[in-house]
């Protein structure tokens, strides 16, 4: 075995001792002490340290669903998530990016199978917070390009937007956990939901579903005039004058692509 395959064996033996104490033993003749009372010590702060940094990236990246959980439940996810989901990257904001979908198998109680939902809407405003950025044309612009070129146009969505189609209203959720905010009457609502980033601020619209797949087909490359028909598919009534100053007063729309 040649020294590099050491220290991988070596590492990974360590990695797997941070969630399981009975993997502590394994050490003993490699880097940790003999005694077993100080090995279980110092792998036991290790542990700890890790523990406590997983928990408060994953609780960072998810407040609203950490404070309907409460703590106890929520360290035993962020533990589960852990198991699942080891941390791949050295950013531990990207950390969280599979807990919507442990969230749904976990929660096995119909009555808060909403959890998913609310962790969904919650990562696309967090990783919102990191997006790049991208510099919106301005109204004059817009208008230069003309009405004709521009529904033929394939447009630029900005890199900090996501669209989300959910089974429960997770916005109303989300907003009853800020500043001033009420708990809805009903949580079982479908809803369609854009998170934008304007002005550096990470924010939740509601979409129309004829404003969702719109939205949606213009971010997969649809010209406009293709992800209008499709919206009016839905919604003969569908408003675009109004719904197009929401996207681009909310920095969503940003340009037209070069293609």
């Amino acid at each position: 075995m040649t020294a590099r395959n050491t220290l991988e064996a070596m590492q990974r033996t360590f990695a797997a001792a941070l969630d399981d104490p009975n993997a502590d033993a394994a050490l003993a003749s490699e880097m940790l002490p003999a005694d077993t009372t100080l090995l279980h010590e110092r792998m036991g702060l290790y542990r700890g340290n890790a523990r406590a940094a997983r928990r408060l990236a994953l609780a960072n990246a998810y407040p609203v669903l950490a404070a309907l959980t409460g703590e106890t439940y929520f360290d035993a996810l962020a533990l589960a998530y852990a198991r699942a989901h080891p941390s791949r990257d050295a950013d531990l904001n990207r950390f969280g990016v599979q807990l919507p979908e442990i969230v749904e198998g976990y929660e096995t109680d119909a009555r808060y199978a909403y959890f998913a939902d609310v962790a969904r809407l919650e990562w696309a405003l967090h990783t919102a917070n990191y997006a790049a950025n991208a510099t919106p044309l301005n109204a004059q612009q817009w208008q230069a390009l003309g009405a004709e070129r521009l529904a033929q146009s394939h447009l630029l969505v900005h890199p900090a937007c996501a669209a989300l189609a959910l089974r429960f209203d997770a916005v109303a959720i989300w907003r009853a956990h800020q500043p001033g905010g009420v708990w809805p009457e009903r949580v079982d609502v479908p809803t369609c939901a854009l998170v934008a980033r304007p002005q550096w601020r990470p924010t939740v619209f509601l979409h129309t579903h004829a404003a969702h797949a719109a939205f949606v087909a213009l971010r997969d490359g649809a010209t406009l005039d293709d992800a209008l028909a499709q919206a009016f598919d839905i919604d003969p009534a569908f408003d675009f004058g109004r719904q197009w100053r929401v996207w681009i007063e909310a920095h969503a729309i940003v340009g037209v692509r070069g293609d």
